[in-house]
């Protein structure tokens, strides 16, 4: 008789998490997620279909909740807006840096996260339109999608937030 196990698909994730932001995304395989919830690998492609399901499975429920949190920001204030939406996109990137910055995964996904960068960044640049509506800039478009677009790549080289927006303020 099969054993039931609650939840085994979040077990799955933890896992698979803790082994890629541990060990690096070589050295984890659906084999050593299956051996760390004690289940078959046979069960684990029930859930997931390969390795970087997997972890774009874990990696965007992530990125939701970052994206409910910047859209719950109710503050009007541009800079306390900003600084609430770089807070939530710094905790995101701060828990994935080693595996962004892994060579093995960054090989895999090389050709998915240029493509994803650019939904990424537009998506960014819609949750923070607000913060720059009232701007004197003639392509409120183009300038939400730079302040994105920096923002990302300030806050993925762990650049303050305080040292981000001193720029960022002359645009908006």
């Amino acid at each position: 008789m099969p054993k039931i196990i609650d939840n085994l698909r979040e077990q799955i994730q933890i896992e698979a998490m803790h082994q890629i932001l541990n060990n690096g995304y070589a050295k984890t395989t659906i084999r050593s997620v299956a051996n760390g919830c004690n289940i078959a690998v046979g069960t684990l492609y029930n859930y997931f279909k390969s390795k970087d399901e997997l972890i774009v499975s874990f990696m965007l429920e992530d990125w939701e909740q970052c994206v409910s949190v910047i859209t719950a920001i109710q503050d009007s204030d541009p800079e306390a807006f900003l600084r609430q939406a770089h807070s939530a996109l710094d905790k995101f990137i701060r828990k994935y840096e080693r595996l962004f910055s892994d060579e093995d995964a960054q090989r895999v996904f090389s050709d998915v996260i240029s493509k994803r960068q650019v939904q990424f960044k537009a998506r960014i640049a819609q949750l923070i339109a607000r913060a720059v509506e009232n701007s004197d800039y003639d392509d409120i478009e183009f300038l939400t999608l730079h302040i994105a677009e920096s923002i990302i790549r300030w806050t993925m080289a762990n650049i303050p937030f305080d040292k981000q927006y001193s720029i960022i303020k002359k645009l908006v």
